[in-house]
């Protein structure tokens, strides 16, 4: 794993979870070129990509969080991937690190 693997696990570790996720939708929005948008609500998240929304509570959130420093992206992602959101899952380093893709 290189430095940036290392850094977002400690971030993942580290951060709380309502600015992690923050953090996860705003690097999703500069991987895409798409703008975002979060709303919270009584726990509940709403995450706006593009014209694309998928939704995650606060709970379900720290789970993912603890389990992998990109478990949480590949969730949105997988979640707005199934509202129509395409995308190829080689297109970036990042992505591929979203979906374990180390090798290509």
């Amino acid at each position: 794993m290189n430095t940036q693997g290392w850094i977002r696990g400690f971030m993942a570790k580290n951060m709380e979870t309502d600015k992690f996720l923050y953090h996860v939708v705003e690097c999703l929005s500069r991987e895409f070129g798409k703008d975002s948008h979060i709303t919270d609500a009584d726990e509940e998240f709403t995450i706006k990509l593009d014209a694309y929304e998928c939704s995650i509570s606060m709970e379900s959130a720290t789970i993912l969080k603890k389990r992998g420093a990109y478990v949480l992206d590949k969730y949105l992602l997988d979640q707005l991937r199934a509202k129509g959101f395409e995308f190829e899952v080689t297109r970036s380093q990042y992505i591929r690190y979203c979906y374990n893709i180390f090798s290509i």
